[in-house]
């Protein structure tokens, strides 16, 4: 089974890396993690350069924070990071073209109205996805 888990490093985001580990465990699932940096430069001319550093910065941590439950457990996984300004629509992208057979990800992440809200992110992908998702609180 293929697994893909959306994560940007927030607490409910690092459940469902978490249940994603326990399903390499246990079924011996291929896990993929994938963050989602936000990418402005293209839409938004006078963002200054560490701005979106500090952006990709922040996706780049929220990888390694994910690997490192794997790398503890010496269990495999690939790690992807890809830039967008709607993550949903990334998320939907890379379930699509990979060929997952689920996702994984945090019912509300970390940045903007997100954090209050029940997830626009896991709404769209819920209504979208390809295959099975599964949100976790």
């Amino acid at each position: 089974m293929k697994v893909l888990v959306a994560t940007d490093g927030s607490e409910r985001a690092m459940k469902a890396v978490r249940k994603s580990l326990e399903m390499a465990e246990k079924e011996g699932a291929d896990v993929t993690l994938l963050s989602v940096g936000y990418f402005l430069r293209s839409e938004v001319e006078d963002v200054p350069l560490n701005v979106q550093e500090a952006l990709d910065a922040d996706s780049r941590t929220a990888l390694e924070k994910a690997k490192a439950l794997f790398d503890e457990k010496g269990i495999k996984v690939t790690t992807v990071m890809e830039k967008g300004l709607v993550p949903a629509n990334v998320i939907l992208e890379v379930a699509r073209e990979g060929r997952f057979d689920h996702i994984l990800l945090g019912s509300t992440g970390k940045t903007g109205l997100e954090k209050y809200l029940i997830g626009t992110t896991a709404t769209k992908v819920v209504a979208n996805a390809p295959c099975t998702v599964t949100v976790l609180r």
